[in-house]
């Protein structure tokens, strides 16, 4: 918009036309900084879809916690909230949800100290609906657990709530019932760890990344050299199968890798001494190998986002846990007949091609092999 074209908007004009709280959100979106901020109309319609919408699937959700909670014992369906039976305890899916929603409500919570309202935006609406969006996904056999259905409901409502006041406070009375108003309820941050539970996260950048990520860029390949032998038994004419292979521990030259980084970690500053590591590293003869920098980077990015807990690689503890739960949805997303989840560190009968495909599996590293037909673990 430009004064010199004549094609402003004044605040009163835009409250009438999207309404309050749509024009605070394209506001907040427009951004923090002392570039130029610009109202964009398109901003404001797409606001005024995105409430509405949450607000359509919070009433559904919420009609389908009331019969979850009068059949405990029952997985209950509504529209597209699938809830599992109330008692049930959490899976690795529901831990990874759990962390999520921990580490956007900490990062919305800091946007919001520092008066980085696009920010807030981002992480506390647009970002807390898509990992939403991520458990719908791979609960879909299964059910969400209401526990965390109810959890998410409360801490979206309660994020978007300085920016979107009058929506939030309709939610949070008429949708949700409660009888007190929605600023005097605690911030969501009052009950949660100062920082957010890692491990699962991990395994799942791990699990999800990896497969769905690796394996659509692979099934676009067309020429066999590039597809790599482990997929020379497959067949795109027949139904395919996926075998996943998990390491369960480091190998030797990942092991070489996080000791000399950790040795030339300053945790004071928050810094590498490069000159030294590389030293170090070509000292015990890992330089060579061309897999060793991108994991030395690896941990040198999940060091500086979650500190020096990120050379403990056994946090991917739940990685097995995780794929397995998650592998029907890998079936239904990427059209796989049969996917079969192998732990290299097991004794198994496997072939060459799936002992080829095995080596290639390492912590933090799945192994992929597309075939027509693998007797392993199925799901």
């Amino acid at each position: 918009m430009s004064k010199s074209t004549g094609n402003t908007l004044s605040l009163g004009d835009s409250c009438k036309l999207y309404d309050v709280d749509a024009t605070r959100i394209t506001l907040a979106d427009a951004g923090d900084g002392i570039d130029d901020a610009n109202f964009e109309m398109t901003t404001a319609d797409a606001a005024i879809r995105s409430l509405y919408t949450l607000m359509e699937w919070i009433t559904s959700a919420q009609k389908t916690l009331a019969l979850s909670r009068k059949s405990p014992n029952e997985s209950v369906k509504l529209d597209d909230v699938y809830l599992c039976v109330a008692t049930k305890p959490f899976t690795a899916v529901d831990e990874v949800f759990v962390a999520e929603m921990d580490r956007h409500i900490l990062a919305t919570d800091d946007a919001y100290e520092a008066a980085n309202h696009r920010d807030a935006l981002k992480c506390g609406f647009h970002d807390f609906t898509n990992i939403r969006g991520w458990y719908m996904k791979y609960t879909i056999t299964t059910g969400m657990h209401s526990a965390l259905v109810r959890k998410w409901i409360e801490r979206q409502v309660l994020l978007i709530s300085p920016i979107a006041s009058h929506w939030a406070e309709h939610v949070w009375k008429t949708i949700m019932g409660n009888s007190n108003s929605i600023m005097d309820f605690r911030w969501p941050t009052n009950n949660l760890p100062t920082t957010t539970n890692h491990a699962p996260l991990m395994a799942d950048d791990c699990a999800q990344g990896d497969v769905e990520i690796t394996l659509k860029k692979r099934s676009k390949k067309k020429d066999s050299k590039t597809i790599s032998a482990a997929s020379a038994e497959f067949d795109p004419n027949v139904p395919k199968s996926l075998g996943i292979f998990v390491a369960n521990e480091s190998s030797a030259q990942q092991k070489d890798v996080i000791s000399v980084l950790k040795d030339n970690y300053d945790s004071v500053t928050g810094t590498f001494d490069d000159k030294a590591t590389i030293a170090a590293l070509s000292k015990k003869g890992v330089l060579k190998n061309k897999k060793t920098m991108p994991f030395a980077q690896e941990i040198k990015k999940r060091v500086a986002t979650i500190g020096s807990v990120a050379f403990d690689r056994g946090l991917t503890f739940m990685e097995v846990d995780l794929l397995s739960e998650i592998a029907p949805a890998f079936k239904n997303n990427l059209g796989f007949a049969q996917i079969n989840i192998i732990s290299v560190s097991e004794p198994a009968n496997l072939t060459s091609t799936q002992t080829k495909a095995a080596e290639s599996a390492v912590l933090g590293e799945l192994g992929f092999l597309i075939a027509n037909s693998i007797s392993n673990q199925k799901y």
